[in-house]
């Protein structure tokens, strides 16, 4: 795998590199996405995972779940600049080895089945 070409993924002597997951509540319209990936892209920041749903249909909001990684300072600037967007209306962010939170992973499945034609009911 090639060396990163973004100044922002080299950990420094300052601060080792640690995984966050933001919570962003934003507005639910087109294009909110498209600018939350835009200041990660833009600036070099690299995206982990991503999800996003609708959360509240009647206020019409939406939570977008980024994992990310990077120094201390990086990730304070990606928290700042975050807030600074317009549609964002909270940004949560939990350190991926923090003992106090707790991570759950979920799997969803589908499973396909045939009917028994053979089957008597009693």
């Amino acid at each position: 795998m090639p060396a990163p070409k973004s100044a922002y993924s080299i950990p420094t002597k300052i601060g080792k590199l640690d995984t966050h997951i933001f919570v962003v509540w934003v507005d639910n319209e087109a294009g909110v996405l498209a600018r939350v990936v835009g200041l990660f892209s833009g600036r070099g920041y690299n995206i982990e995972s991503l999800a996003v749903a609708e959360v509240d249909a009647t206020k019409n909001i939406s939570r977008i779940t980024i994992v990310t990684t990077g120094t201390p300072q990086v990730i304070d600037q990606i928290k700042l600049q975050l807030k600074k967007l317009v549609p964002v209306h909270k940004v949560a962010d939990f350190k991926r080895e923090d003992k106090k939170v707790i991570f759950k992973e979920m799997a969803l499945l589908k499973i396909v089945a045939q009917k028994k034609k053979d089957r008597k009911m009693s």
